[in-house]
């Protein structure tokens, strides 16, 4: 009985190790797989170029939809240049009504909508390649 509870043990612990995510190689190969799926596809304003160029994945209600802004803007103009790429009404200039705002996991972007998307970048907030959610701020 005894050896087979450290049998049983020995195999819950490599189930335990398997299931953790891996931080290394394969991770870093993925994001940038993932980045270069989003550049093919992305859709943004022509007249920016392609240095300034900071990729996202944006799920909205219209879907997902890859995208790219320039790392200077600001936040707020990246929310207001994101919504129009994805066809989503935007009223963020109106008062006393629900903003539209990026979120990252859990963390609203449009916090900071005076900072620039490269100074998010910069601090590792943001990484090209991200994905992002474009969402109304009802708790407001």
């Amino acid at each position: 009985m005894p050896e087979t509870s450290k049998l049983v043990h020995k195999i819950q612990e490599k189930a335990v190790q398997l299931s953790r995510p891996r931080v290394g190689k394969s991770s870093k190969m993925s994001a940038k797989v993932r980045l270069m799926k989003i550049k093919h596809k992305a859709i943004g304003l022509n007249n920016i170029r392609q240095e300034e160029k900071v990729f996202f994945l944006v799920k909205s209600e219209k879907g997902d939809i890859p995208v790219f802004v320039s790392k200077y803007r600001s936040v707020g103009k990246a929310v207001d240049s994101i919504a129009s790429l994805c066809n989503v009404v935007n009223n963020n200039h109106k008062l006393n009504v629900p903003k539209l705002c990026l979120f990252k996991e859990d963390t609203n972007l449009y916090d900071r909508a005076g900072a620039k998307i490269m100074e998010l970048v910069e601090s590792e907030l943001l990484h090209s390649g991200d994905t992002l959610s474009l969402k109304l701020n009802i708790s407001e």
